[in-house]
């Protein structure tokens, strides 16, 4: 896993395959390598150093979603979502554009720190590939301070 996230656990399913070395001065990425045209899923980070204690609400969180896809114009607004996850919290926004007919964008919140992802799709995903992309974003765990030390 990409030395960037060693503070995380992010369970990959099967054919799921960390791409991030042939990106080196990007974020970490994945791909799903059971499908020839993957989307590609990139994850960073923010962590919390000093000021007030951001605590955002899901709404929050699905604004800030939803508001880098309309900066960015990512295309049409699809759907929103948010909830709980195994990290905290979670909002998301996904769009579609007729050069990128995916692209979804998450904040995942446990009060102070923040994960980043984004999923963009130059093809429609499959179901599956969705899926995936979801289940492997609300189940990322913060690692102990123990064991980031040997990751």
């Amino acid at each position: 896993m990409d030395k960037r996230l060693k503070m995380l656990n992010i369970n990959l399913p099967d054919g799921w395959e960390d791409i991030s070395e042939d990106n080196p001065q990007g974020p970490p990425t994945f791909i799903d390598t059971t499908f020839g045209d993957s989307g590609v899923l990139q994850i960073s980070t923010a962590e919390f150093l000093s000021g007030k204690i951001p605590n955002p609400s899901l709404t929050d969180l699905v604004d800030l979603s939803k508001n880098i896809g309309l900066k960015n114009e990512f295309g049409e607004l699809q759907n929103e979502e948010s909830g709980n996850c195994a990290y905290g919290t979670f909002g998301c926004a996904q769009f579609s554009s007729l050069k990128f007919p995916h692209i979804s964008i998450w904040h995942i919140s446990e009060g102070e720190n923040f994960i980043f992802a984004t999923f963009i799709c130059s093809t429609v995903p499959t179901q599956k590939q969705v899926n995936d992309v979801k289940n492997i974003l609300i189940s990322i765990k913060r690692k102990s301070f123990l064991a980031s030390l040997f990751a």
